[in-house]
């Protein structure tokens, strides 16, 4: 297990949460408003981070595998955790949703959605999803990729159709201005969802697995601290180029290059960071790679693995539990209270939800994990590697 990404999962799900408490909090006034404002103008982006994280787990842990059995394998293993993480939190909105938004409830295709079936955000019972429906899309371009390409030859393909898509998305981005508000409700949904700019992102963390296999140790630090100022950098850009609205659809092409290039970055450095301090620990290896001295660093390695693994409950329960929260009179109860307590009130919430989250992924989510994978036969170790 690589602790440094699974805290890097976590940080990119709190990301999100901030990013939606930030919309409506009350305050306005107060110094630790820019805690806040920051997330509103790029917490967004801890979307970005999942995908790239996405593109490089799924190439990691397949690179030695290919065939039919591998493929099949892939998917269901990816099948069982996708959906028995999120299917509870569906049956929660339901209730929530029919309860307190009514009229979102009663426009949303609740099958499609169950399913995760790619549909126009409208239809979508927990909007949120629709990077999960991505994901699913991702999960099957990776099992053909794993049934009809060599692990020796993947990376090749992997590049070949980052170039492509890379190619495809300047062009209708810059020259055929497919993108812009005035053209981009005039495309069609599935040739928006099948060739849209997030894939660059997974393809990227794909890519990123592929070359540190090759070189897994090296500069780390300087990658991640210059992925991070990148990254913060983002929200100054997402505000002063974009008046805050990169996250919408027709700047969907700027957005991957502000924010996935640095979230690149910052997955490099932080597996090198985790693979040069394994290297330094054996002197003969350090001898060997010629490292000498070299910046490591592995993150504490039980609450990354608790909340890295609760980063998807996170991610799937906070939009619930705050729908909750201020459909109870929160925002209404703290609004009067000074800003200072209004941001405590705000952070203690969160920390409410990541808590909560970490109960939810060790009581439900691991063993209703381990039961779907039973219910779809995933085989118990990895099948071998055939050509």
């Amino acid at each position: 297990m690589l602790y440094n990404i699974q805290l890097l999962r976590f940080v990119a799900a709190m990301l999100v949460v901030v990013y939606h408490s930030a919309a409506r909090l009350p305050a306005n006034d107060s110094v630790f408003q820019a805690v806040f404002s920051t997330g509103e103008s790029l917490g967004f982006a801890g979307v970005d981070i999942f995908f790239v994280i996405s593109g490089f787990i799924m190439a990691h842990t397949s690179s030695g595998h290919s065939g039919f059995p591998n493929s099949l394998d892939f998917a269901r293993r990816r099948l069982a955790r996708i959906f028995s993480g999120y299917w509870p939190f569906f049956i929660l909105a339901v209730v929530i949703f029919w309860q307190f938004r009514a009229d979102h409830f009663a426009q949303a295709n609740l099958v499609k959605s169950f399913l995760l079936w790619p549909q126009p955000l409208n239809h979508v019972l927990l909007e949120i999803t629709w990077t999960l429906s991505y994901e699913l899309y991702f999960y099957l371009l990776f099992s053909f990729l794993i049934l009809l390409t060599n692990p020796r030859n993947r990376n090749v393909f992997i590049a070949l159709t980052f170039v492509f898509v890379l190619i495809l998305n300047l062009y209708h981005h810059f020259i055929a201005q497919s993108f812009s508000p005035e053209n981009i409700y005039y495309l069609g949904f599935w040739s928006q969802f099948l060739t849209a700019p997030f894939l660059l992102e997974f393809f990227g963390g794909a890519l990123i697995a592929g070359w540190l296999r090759k070189r897994p140790t090296g500069p780390a630090l300087s990658w991640f601290l210059a992925g991070t100022i990148l990254f913060l950098a983002g929200g100054w850009i997402n505000e002063a180029v974009y008046s805050g609205l990169i996250e919408q659809g027709f700047h969907v092409v700027p957005r991957v290059f502000v924010y996935g290039i640095p979230a690149c970055m910052i997955l490099a450095g932080l597996v090198r960071l985790e693979r040069n301090l394994d290297a330094a620990a054996s002197l003969e290896s350090g001898r060997k790679a010629g490292l000498g001295q070299v910046t490591g660093y592995r993150a504490p390695a039980r609450f990354s693995a608790l909340g890295g693994g609760a980063s998807y409950a996170i991610y799937l329960s906070h939009v619930l539990i705050l729908t909750l929260v201020w459909n109870t009179g929160f925002n209404q109860l703290v609004s009067s209270w000074p800003d200072h307590m209004i941001i405590a009130a705000y952070m203690a919430l969160m920390l409410s939800i990541a808590g909560y989250s970490i109960l939810h992924y060790v009581i439900l989510e691991k063993p209703l994990h381990r039961l779907f994978k039973r219910w779809i036969g995933v085989r118990s170790t990895s099948p071998q590697h055939t050509s």
